[in-house]
């Protein structure tokens, strides 16, 4: 089955995670992704995560869970010569994507009028942390200062934690994703309208982009969200995570019918009652007794809990991608899509500069 991407070739200049789980995704959906990497190798993630082999062979857990069947390039851009073979590479690709900061792909000769002169129908995708503009487009932006910037941080945790990242460097995914959007919108658009198109990403637009509803209701209240703990985002006193006898469990009850049948599965009509009624049995039982009142509830899980639960038994998001320079296969995501396309084989991440030989030739001049 042809997959919707098969036949584009994404000339990928991202480090780090927003930008090589962006072109990640991309890759899965069908398209060719050509990774440049610096001669020292300096993308930390490589060596980020996993056993110590995974590590030294530069194939860390952050790296093999967004780069499952790339092509890595080993090229020096400073020189005229890695200059000049990125130029030549980007002539033959569908999309050009990178994550220096503002300015840096222009003086290496490979910015968006430099490739378009070669090149009359690319898509040069940039992502930054800040824009391309503004008294913060300069600075170094990791995910978890974006957190703090954006707001995020300060309405997550509660008056005695003060504020706190969440767990996961969701900035930095959420840009991805967004990233991934833009390039298949422009992809469609190019369909239409074979021209070169310039289109960028800012991390801080993309997460602050998710808080709208916070922000509106700021603005004509001035009301604004604070440290909230786990107070639930319809504002319900009938919902939020509850320490039990074993474990714990969250809860959810937003509508008069879900609250009024929880009422009845507790039997109690006082919100406050709930700390000391969840705490009398395991969160494995009260799961089941709220299920069964068509409650919504589930108990927290640890991610190794979650993977390890039936409920993933059928998931197609995550497949066994093959490591085989150490002998072994570990269990990654994919896209969380199912379509006739879609594939549970995957090909190895590369190791650092594993194509360079072979792709220096098929773009010589």
């Amino acid at each position: 089955m042809t997959a919707p991407l098969d036949g584009v070739t994404i000339l990928d200049f991202t480090h780090v995670l927003a930008g090589p789980f962006a072109t990640g995704q991309l890759r899965m959906m069908g398209a060719r992704v050509i990774r440049v990497e610096r001669p020292d190798g300096d993308d930390f993630v490589r060596r980020h995560g996993g056993s110590d082999a995974m590590r030294a062979a530069g194939l860390g857990a952050s790296f093999l869970s967004q780069n499952a069947g790339k092509e890595s390039v080993t090229l020096d851009l400073k020189s005229e010569e890695g200059r000049a073979a990125a130029l030549r590479i980007a002539t033959r690709a569908d999309v050009l994507v990178q994550n220096f900061r503002p300015g840096v792909i222009d003086r290496l000769g490979l910015g968006f009028e430099a490739v378009r002169a070669v090149n009359p129908g690319i898509v040069h995708a940039g992502l930054s942390g800040f824009g391309e503009e503004g008294p913060l487009a300069n600075r170094p932006a990791y995910d978890h200062i974006l957190q703090g910037v954006s707001g995020l941080m300060a309405m997550t945790g509660d008056a005695n934690s003060g504020p706190l990242r969440v767990g996961l460097p969701i900035v930095d995914y959420v840009a991805g994703q967004a990233l991934v959007s833009a390039i298949l919108a422009a992809l469609l658009r190019r369909a239409k309208r074979p021209e070169a198109q310039r289109i960028h990403v800012s991390m801080l637009d993309a997460i602050t982009g998710l808080m709208g509803a916070f922000a509106v209701n700021h603005q004509t209240t001035g009301a604004l969200r604070g440290l909230d703990g786990n107070r639930a985002f319809s504002d319900t006193p009938w919902s939020g995570r509850f320490d039990c006898a074993e474990g714990q469990l969250v809860v959810t009850a937003n509508t008069p019918a879900q609250v009024a049948r929880m009422q009845a599965a507790l039997g109690t009509g006082d919100p406050a009652n709930l700390p000391a009624i969840f705490a009398t049995r395991a969160a494995a039982d009260w799961d089941a007794i709220l299920a069964g009142a068509d409650v919504p509830a589930g108990p927290v899980l640890t991610l190794a809990d979650c993977l390890e639960h039936p409920l993933m038994a059928s998931s197609t998001g995550w497949a066994d991608l093959p490591v085989p320079e150490l002998d072994e296969t570990v269990r990654v995501p994919t896209l969380p899509i199912r379509a006739d396309w879609t594939s549970d084989r995957l090909d190895p991440a590369p190791t650092f500069g594993r194509d360079t030989d072979r792709i220096l030739q098929e773009y010589a001049a």
